[in-house]
């Protein structure tokens, strides 16, 4: 059984901490591992981080994430110009730097992600489940 909760992050970077906090209250209902719910909680974050940072939307960031039996989905799309998928660095980036490394951490958090540009930018998080069966019925 899938459960579903969808966010809308105005354009405004100081709604995130509200968003991420709502989605952690979401995640623990649904009695998923701690690091899985830290993982994508990291992720999701740095996602609508750079859609707000670089989309520059009146529409601001829209989320979703869906938890299934055995895998999370988690949606993050911006209403940008949308990401020049051609320029994305292919090496992981200098621990030095400021900035530039969200994607790489997407990466190596996530089992998959996806990237997407058809007016803006859609990132598809995806995270494997692992069979637990004391997680129980996961809350709507």
């Amino acid at each position: 059984m899938n459960t579903e909760r969808r966010m809308i992050v105005a354009h405004d970077i100081t709604e995130l901490p509200a968003a991420r906090d709502e989605l952690r209250l979401y995640l623990e209902k649904c009695r998923l591992p701690a690091d899985v719910t830290y993982d994508l909680l990291t992720c999701v974050q740095e996602a609508c981080k750079n859609a707000l940072r670089f989309a520059d939307s009146p529409r601001g960031v829209h989320a979703r994430v869906v938890v299934g039996s055995d895998e999370i989905v988690a949606i993050v799309r911006d209403f940008g110009a949308g990401l020049a998928l051609g320029s994305l660095p292919t090496t992981p980036p200098d621990p030095d730097s400021e900035s530039g490394r969200g994607l790489f951490l997407m990466q190596a958090l996530m089992d998959r992600v996806e990237l997407r540009v058809d007016h803006g930018t859609e990132v598809r998080l995806h995270k494997l489940l692992p069979v637990w069966p004391t997680r129980g019925a996961r809350a709507a």
